[in-house]
């Protein structure tokens, strides 16, 4: 797919997962270190002297050591053979480096640079000092996490920058084929804020469309206007149920009550109520909520005195949306991963030349296998002699285009049936760059993101839900029925203008309406299809159903998020629907190559568990190699401490501070003006301040309510400590980073005239993507579809509406 293509990785922990990933699609990636090594190679954990972090994603790498303060030159001459610079600097800083973008378009106009920093290149916060938990506290996510009765919290296997590595790696490939046009590269800018606001999937727009209240966090659920369960005890655990609002859900949660009731703990009546209609009326609050705490006091009842397992199994079998919490044990063991043959078996580069389970490939391709990386490489493995051998230096092109700078998709045809959250977010980067994106819908069984809170100017609809206009910015709506045999022919027309077909249902749909991959490769024969689903397309559990919350809870994000002294409070809502989308985006991109170079499509079958769970890698060889299970604990971090959310004097508003050295510590203590602490040698150490974080956090939390927070986020960060306050959508859309990033955007809205929704995850300097309009109304552009892109004339047109009556 991406063979072939020379990275050079100025990597650290902020950009480590970018080139992690591009190793998986092919590049050959050369990680340049200084002379003692890069920090991520020191972070804890460790296994003997080889920290986690360092053998979970410098995988796939060879090493280099080059001294930049004194071996610049030698850098630029590979840099001039590269087709892709990764780093983690600022533009003040890369400067600093000489190795500012204009600089390096002399030496190598081809190439892509790629930024990956904590707030993006440049800006009000871009030089300030962070660490994962004080970004996380600036994505408004983090403000969703937890309990409520305690400050925020995150996930313990810090995702921040995983999710910046992930857009940036995306982002990498939109822009590398482009140059197949322009003969020119350009500047990524990616920001781990920004990339981590996905993680709030879409709550921090409540407060700019007039939603009337902001979401909070619900340990395992949510909160808006009520608090809704989604997480249950059970004998030896928790399970994870998704029992939601919007019409869609009414016959899920019929199949979970009916159960409930077989075993005596539910009433005729509970199971025939439309409890999906039911909460939609008592979000919208119409109705009072009180019916629904009962029903959850009777779910629980039915949980309580089951397993996991069995709950999991018979779950399965009725069709009900409900999933274990495992730990990392629980998902070492779970029967399905193995049977997909997912877990990769990788020879380690130690002195016992021992092999581990790692995770393996984050999709699965029917012609082209992605690249399963080798074991992490020692520092300076590599010799200049063996870096990009052969490899000619990029001179300037021998021909630019002369036209103007265009959206990198431009032109691609996509048919998307995606719905709900992951898929949608996915197409609707292809849209945003550029691509024409069908979404077919139906006017029978709604998308279930169209009842969705929150909503425009708090009134419910299918046309006003906030996170529906969101996740499909920039689409064309077909209404459609695939059932039927004139809408299939729409949609077997539909096939043969794609470049791209997508979707995101249950491993039987597709074939059983005849659209599967096999069918429409007779139609055409070039078509790139990808199918996403919850557990993949194939294995034991491949008919499972349900939402990115149940992803979760099997792939162990919700035993990892939460209080050690409470039940998992999980991640905010379907967590890994904001994950899998970038491995999807890297997916179709390099199947796109792949055809490029030689005309031949071909099917991905992407689980959305897989996926995420290269988010937990370091969890997994600390499981494997120290035989230790990584469970939640609040917002402490092995390697640092404190590392915590402390309240502020203002209500419900916290602040996020890390102390990453023992210099951050004596600065921390006399901002805080708590000198007993900074004198008592006890504390001195990053061993001796764990041995305490107890007695720090509780002090400290003294300390902080005397000041507001946005006060003392001015003077930690002024004195060089990361602090960051806990931003609500509210304080998120008034956040000068955010601002100078456009991040927030109004743009027209078909229903409501306009919808603040968020503008693309990172920027390219030469074919940005734009955001143009919010999600279509349902059907809005069939006429359009069917006249302009397939060309009926007028009487086939009537034939289509009268035969479908277009639902």
């Amino acid at each position: 797919m991406f063979e072939g293509t020379k990275v050079i990785d100025l990597c650290d922990y902020e950009s480590i997962f970018c080139s992690y990933l591009l190793a998986h699609v092919g590049c050959d990636v050369v990680a340049v270190e200084p002379p003692t090594g890069l920090q991520v190679r020191k972070m804890a954990p460790m296994h003997q002297t080889e920290s986690l972090w360092w053998q979970a994603y410098g995988r796939g790498k060879q090493s280099l050591i080059l001294d930049l303060d004194t071996e610049l030159d030698d850098l630029l001459d590979l840099i001039a053979r590269a087709d892709v610079l990764i780093h983690p600097f600022t533009k003040t800083k890369a400067v600093t480096y000489g190795l500012d973008f204009d600089r390096l378009y002399v030496r190598n106009p081809k190439l892509v640079v790629v930024a990956i920093t904590p707030f993006g290149s440049d800006g009000p916060k871009s030089d300030w000092a962070a660490s994962d938990l004080t970004v996380w506290a600036a994505s408004g996510a983090h403000y969703l996490g937890g309990d409520a009765d305690r400050p925020p919290v995150r996930t313990s296997v810090p995702q921040s920058f995983l999710h910046a590595g992930a857009d940036a790696a995306g982002a990498a490939l939109l822009a590398l084929p482009q140059r197949q046009h322009s003969g020119l590269g350009q500047y990524v800018d990616g920001s781990a804020q920004v990339s981590s606001a996905q993680a709030a999937l879409a709550a921090n727009l409540a407060v700019p469309n007039g939603s009337g209240y902001e979401v909070e966090r619900e340990a395992g659920g949510l909160r808006g206007v009520f608090p809704i369960k989604m997480t249950w005890p059970c004998s030896d655990g928790h399970v994870a149920i998704t029992l939601l609002f919007g019409p869609s859900f009414d016959e899920p949660n019929r199949r979970l009550l009916t159960w409930c009731m077989e075993e005596g703990h539910c009433v005729q009546e509970d199971v025939d109520t439309a409890w999906g209609q039911e909460l939609m009326a008592m979000v919208s609050e119409q109705k009072s909520p009180e019916a629904y705490f009962e029903l959850c006091k009777k779910i629980e009842a039915f949980t309580a005195n089951k397993t996991q397992q069995a709950l999991f199994e018979e779950g399965i079998k009725r069709g009900v949306y409900i999933a274990p919490t495992f730990d990392i044990s629980g998902l070492m063991d779970e029967q399905h991963f193995r049977a997909r043959s997912y877990w990769h078996q990788l020879q380690l580069n130690n002195p016992d030349d021992q092999t581990l389970d790692v995770p393996g490939a984050f999709a699965k391709f029917s012609n082209t296998p992605l690249t399963l990386p080798d074991a992490a490489r020692p520092l300076g493995s590599t010799s200049r002699a063996q870096v990009f051998d052969n490899a000619k230096t990029h001179t300037s092109p021998n021909q630019i285009s002369d036209n103007p700078p265009s959206r990198p998709l431009e032109g691609l045809k996509v048919l998307d049936f995606m719905w709900v959250i992951a898929g949608p977010f996915f197409t609707r980067v292809l849209a945003n760059y550029g691509a024409t994106v069908i979404k077919l819908e139906s006017s029978v069984r709604l998308e279930p993101a169209r009842g969705t809170p929150t909503f425009k100017n708090a009134q419910a609809g299918i046309e006003t839900s906030v996170p529906f206009s969101n996740f499909n910015t920039d689409k064309l709506s077909l209404t459609i029925d695939p059932a039927n045999p004139m809408g299939r022919e729409v949609i077997l027309d539909l096939v043969r203008w794609a470049d791209v077909v997508t979707e995101s249902f249950s491993p039987k749909a597709m074939l059983g309406w005849g659209l599967d991959y096999d069918t429409l490769k007779k139609v055409n024969a070039d078509i790139i299809m990808l199918s996403s689903c919850l557990m993949g397309q194939t294995g034991p559990r491949a008919s499972v159903a349900g939402y990115g919350n149940m992803a979760a809870a099997l792939s162990g994000f919700y035993d990892l998020t939460g209080w050690a002294d409470r039940s998992p409070a999980g991640p905010y809502l379907a967590y890994t629907d904001g994950v899998a989308p970038r491995f999807m985006l890297m997916s179709v991109l390099s199947a796109l190559e792949h055809r490029r170079k030689t005309g031949e499509g071909q099917h991905i079958d992407i689980s959305q568990a897989e996926a995420a769970i290269h988010l937990l890698a370091p969890a997994i060889y600390d499981y494997g190699l120290n035989g230790h299970i990584w469970h939640r604990a609040g917002n402490r971090d092995p390697g640092m401490a404190p590392n915590g959310v402390f309240p502020t004097a203002e209500d419900e508003t916290w602040i996020a501070i890390t102390a990453r050295n023992d210099n951050h510590w004596q600065t921390l203590c006399q901002v805080l003006d708590i000198q007993e602490l900074a004198a008592d040698s006890a504390f001195a150490t990053l061993s001796g301040r764990q041995a305490n974080e107890s007695v720090i956090e509780q002090q400290m939390a003294r300390a902080t309510k005397a000041y507001r927070a946005e006060d003392l986020q001015a003077k930690l960060i002024a004195a060089g400590v990361p602090a960051h306050k806990v931003l609500n959508s509210q304080a998120a859309n008034a956040d000068p980073q955010f601002k100078h990033r456009n991040h927030f955007i109004e743009v027209p809205h078909t229903a409501t005239g306009s919808m603040v929704v968020e503008n693309t995850r990172f920027q390219l300097s030469r074919t940005p993507g734009r955001v143009e309009r919010a999600g279509p109304e349902l059907g809005e552009h069939n006429f359009q579809v069917l006249k302009e892109i397939l060309g009926y004339d007028d009487d086939r047109i009537a034939d289509v509406y009268a035969s479908l009556a277009m639902e």
